[in-house]
C-alpha cells in the first residue's frame, strides 16, 4: 500500500514532495480535511475525498468517494485548498461533484458519438469490439460496411438510422444468405451504441418478423463415390493444391484449419493430429487418428521460415483465395457444384449409409462441440475421448475411399468390417 503523511500543504513542502519520487506517497493536508495530494513517479495531483450527505436506501452511508482538482503544475497549495473548500460547500449542500463531473464527461461522449457519422462509428465499433478468429473478424466487419453502404446511411449520425435504412439493406439482399449475415451484424452494432446510450433503440428489432430474412435451407449435398475419384484426380491443380484436396477428402477437417496446420502438429510416428484450442472453430483443443492413407499427403518441406504443411500463401500471409481454388476443382473435376464443406457431410453419410461406427464417434471427429450428440446430461457426464473408436473408424473411413478410388463405389467390401455396438461402449 502506498505511505500515507500528513502535512500542512505548503510551497516548501510540494517541493519536498516531488524531489523524492521513487515510491508512491499519499500527504493529506492537516488544514481541509480531505484534501490529499498523492505523488507517484510521473504524477502528483490533488485529489478531494468526501462523503456525499445523506444515507442509501439500505440506511448506510454513501462510501467515499473522491475527485480530482488538479495536478501541481496547474494548482499552487493555496489553490488546491480553496478549490477543495468549494467542492466541500457543495457537498454540504446536498451535492456530489464526483457524479456529476462523470455525468459531465458521459454527456460529452455520448454528444461526440452522435455527433459522428455510421461510417466513422462502424469503424470505430470494428476496432474496438469486433473480436475473434480471423474469419470471423472479417465476416462481420465486411458485413457491417457492406451493409452500410446498402443502406446508404455512411454520412448519417447513428441517430439518424431508421427502419426504412435498414430495410432498404435487406431488399438489395432478398433471397441471399448475406441477408440474414447483415442483419445480425447490424443489430449487433446498434447493441453497442444503445449500450453506450448513443441511440435510444435498435432499429434493426424493429423489423417485423414477416420482413426478416430467413436463414438459408441446411445443404444436403453428399458427393458419390465417382465423385469423389473425380475429385481425388482433378486436374489443373498444383501438386500442392492437389495434395492439400486429397487430404481434405481423407481427414475431414475443416478447410481453413487444414491450411494453418504446422508440421509440430502432426505426429506421423503416433499416426496422429493436434490442433491447439485457438485455431478450431469451436475454440477447443482437437486431436484426430491418421489413417496410413494420410501420410504420405501430410509429409511436408515445412522448415523454420514457414512451418506449414500446406504453404498456399507467402510465408506469414492467410490464404485467402479459396473462391478461385473452388472453381479450379468445379472446372477440373467435372463436380460442377463443388464445396468444401461437402467433403465433411460425405464423410459422415457414408459411414452411416454403410452401417460403420456410431454417429457419436464420427461427429466427434468432425469437432462439433454443440451437436446433438453432445447435448444436455451427455454434454455434462460423457467425457470420454472414444480414441480407439475414432482409430477404427478413421480406417474403416480411409479402405471405403480405397475402394471407391479403385471401382467408383462406397461398398463396406475390401476388408470394412462394420464396427459393433459394444466397441463403442
Amino acid at each position: 500500500m502506498p505511505k500515507t503523511l500528513h502535512s500542512k500543504f505548503t510551497t516548501a513542502m510540494i517541493s519536498r514532495a516531488l524531489s523524492n519520487r521513487t515510491e508512491a506517497v499519499t500527504y493529506r493536508d492537516t488544514e481541509v480535511s480531505g484534501l490529499v495530494l498523492r505523488v507517484g513517479p510521473r504524477s502528483a495531483s490533488y485529489y478531494l475525498e468526501y462523503k456525499p450527505t445523506g444515507f442509501r436506501e439500505d440506511g448506510r452511508q454513501f462510501p467515499t468517494k473522491k475527485i480530482k482538482i488538479g495536478t501541481t503544475a496547474s494548482h499552487s497549495p493555496a489553490e488546491a485548498r480553496n478549490a477543495a473548500a468549494r467542492l466541500k460547500v457543495e457537498v454540504s449542500g446536498g451535492g456530489d461533484p464526483a457524479a456529476d463531473k462523470k455525468a459531465e464527461k458521459r454527456a460529452r461522449a455520448i454528444e461526440d458519438a452522435r455527433a459522428t457519422t455510421m461510417q466513422d462509428a462502424v469503424e470505430a465499433y470494428i476496432a474496438s469490439s469486433v473480436s475473434g478468429s480471423r474469419r470471423h473478424i472479417t465476416t462481420e466487419s465486411g458485413a457491417l460496411r457492406n451493409g452500410l453502404k446498402e443502406m446508404q446511411a455512411e454520412g448519417m449520425s447513428p441517430v439518424e438510422v431508421t427502419v426504412q435504412d435498414v430495410l432498404r439493406m435487406l431488399d438489395k439482399n432478398k433471397g441471399r444468405a448475406c441477408a440474414v449475415h447483415r442483419l445480425g451484424a447490424m443489430s449487433r452494432f446498434f447493441d453497442d451504441l444503445v449500450l453506450r446510450d448513443v441511440v435510444p433503440s435498435n432499429p434493426c428489432k424493429k423489423i417485423p418478423k414477416r420482413l426478416r430474412p430467413s436463414p438459408p435451407a441446411s445443404r444436403t449435398r453428399v458427393y458419390t463415390a465417382e465423385e469423389v475419384r473425380s475429385l481425388w484426380n482433378t486436374n489443373g491443380l498444383s501438386e500442392l493444391q492437389l495434395r492439400f484436396l486429397q487430404t481434405l477428402i481423407v481427414l475431414p477437417l475443416r478447410f481453413n484449419e487444414l491450411c494453418e496446420l504446422r508440421a509440430n502438429e502432426v505426429q506421423l510416428a503416433k499416426l496422429k493430429l493436434e490442433l491447439p484450442g485457438k485455431k478450431t472453430k469451436n475454440g477447443d483443443a482437437f486431436a484426430m487418428p491418421l489413417p496410413k492413407m494420410a501420410t504420405d499427403l501430410l509429409v511436408s518441406s515445412a522448415h523454420a521460415e514457414d512451418p506449414r504443411v500446406f504453404p498456399m500463401s507467402a510465408v506469414g500471409k492467410e490464404y485467402t483465395s479459396w473462391t478461385s481454388f473452388k472453381k479450379k476443382v468445379r472446372k477440373g473435376s467435372g463436380v460442377d457444384d463443388f464445396r468444401f464443406h461437402d467433403l465433411r457431410r460425405t464423410f459422415m453419410t457414408v459411414l452411416a449409409d454403410q452401417g460403420i461406427g456410431d454417429p457419436s464417434v464420427a461427429d466427434a471427429l468432425l469437432n462439433h462441440r454443440q451437436s446433438a450428440t453432445k447435448a444436455g446430461v451427455i454434454a455434462a457426464y460423457n467425457q470420454a475421448a472414444l480414441w480407439p473408436q475414432k482409430v477404427r473408424l478413421m480406417n474403416a473411413w480411409a479402405a471405403l475411399l480405397s475402394n471407391a478410388l479403385d471401382q467408383g463405389e462406397w461398398t463396406s467390401e475390401a476388408g470394412v468390417v462394420p464396427l459393433r455396438a459394444s466397441e463403442l461402449r
